[in-house]
């Protein structure tokens, strides 16, 4: 069992953050963390049954140290496969499994990129780092940043998410009409002003400038472009959406912009979203001028953005085609589900206990 840990331990040493994930998600193991952190949670499995037990996963881990060995073996493999074909033929066993260090050709070891983009601009990376899933992105960020959680708690940390993705994620998803082309102000985090001696909000002010160089200035003259500020709300339960703070109040080189058309003290529902204002008509080339005001002690982010519209053609390419998507009894569940609520292998959903009491349904199609 010592040799076969030994073994494992060096194919994970090649391994990038890439295939410690692919493993991590195959084992049901968190995801999170720097890359040493990955491989120890992979070898933890492949030491004795204690340190499965315990090491801090809440649950025993039911995979085998061979079944552990086998997905490592099988990534290894794909790996060889992929960065060198030439090695994908060679013996995987006794000694002649590694080269030693000096012989190893360093185009065949594949050498993991960190990139730190965080919202509080600081490239520095600490011990309490998240990865966003975007398979274009894949990000570090820090953790105090960018997890918000809903109710604070004096010493305790905000729980990690299943799955993350960084604001900008989140943006090229809110609404397919959009693609993010370029970002003049990019992501800016505002947190709350607190509350008044009266248990309301106080009214906080955000101003800024940014730059529009001549080249994206004359993008957005096109039919096909605009210049768009958007904003988000950093633990929005719903991740792939916009949403302004309440009493919005944006103003674009002195002039005011509409942000939203709902009332100004109305929250958004969890079935609403919100759009971008479009500032082309008001902006200008070089530096720029944007404020926002708002009384709301939730934390947001927002930036500016060069956007191209998307044609409705295009985003109906953009669906997946019906055998590629969902099928008709899994949609027809789950918007049962959406109406009903309840679990529907519970028959919760059967139409002898379905009412509707709600005045209407709002089914929004904008995200394929």
């Amino acid at each position: 069992m010592a040799d076969l840990a030994s073994t494992c331990k060096d194919k994970l040493a090649y391994f990038r953050i890439k295939e410690l994930k692919d493993i991590l998600h195959q084992l049901g193991l968190p995801k999170q963390g720097k890359k040493q952190d990955l491989i120890d949670r992979v070898l933890a499995l492949l030491s004795d049954e204690q340190g499965q037990r315990h090491h801090g996963w809440g649950r025993k881990n039911s995979f085998t140290k061979e079944a552990v060995a086998k997905i490592i073996d099988d990534i290894y493999r794909k790996m060889q496969i992929q960065s060198a074909p030439d090695l994908a033929t060679r013996s995987h066993t006794g000694s002649d499994l590694f080269r030693p260090k000096d012989e190893v050709n360093d185009s065949f070891q594949p050498q993991p990129v960190t990139k730190v983009r965080c919202i509080c601009d600081s490239k520095l990376l600490n011990d309490n780092m998240i990865q966003c899933e975007d398979d274009r992105c894949h990000v570090w960020q820090h953790m105090s940043c960018v997890l918000v959680p809903d109710k604070p708690t004096e010493g305790v940390g905000p729980e990690v998410p299943p799955h993350f993705y960084c604001e900008l994620c989140r943006l090229s998803r809110a609404d397919p009409f959009w693609v993010t082309t370029g970002n003049p102000l990019p992501p800016l985090k505002f947190m709350s002003s607190g509350v008044a001696n009266d248990g309301t909000s106080v009214l906080q002010t955000v101003e800024k400038t940014f730059q529009l160089s001549r080249a994206d200035r004359e993008t957005v003259q096109r039919s096909e472009y605009d210049l768009q500020v958007w904003c988000i709300l950093m633990n929005d339960k719903v991740q792939f959406r916009m949403q302004w703070p309440q009493y919005a109040e944006l103003e674009v080189n002195g002039f005011a912009v509409r942000v939203v058309t709902r009332p100004g003290s109305q929250l958004l529902g969890i079935n609403g979203r919100d759009d971008g204002p479009l500032i082309t008509t008001c902006s200008r080339e070089g530096t720029n001028k944007i404020c926002l005001r708002r009384v709301d002690n939730r934390t947001f982010c927002f930036g500016v953005r060069v956007a191209r519209r998307r044609s409705v053609p295009q985003v109906l390419n953009l669906v997946p085609k019906e055998a590629e998507g969902e099928s008709f009894e899994d949609a027809l569940t789950r918007v049962r589900r959406c109406l009903g609520g309840g679990d529907t292998a519970e028959n919760a959903d059967s139409d002898s206990d379905l009412e509707v009491v709600t005045e209407s349904v709002t089914v929004n199609l904008r995200c394929p």
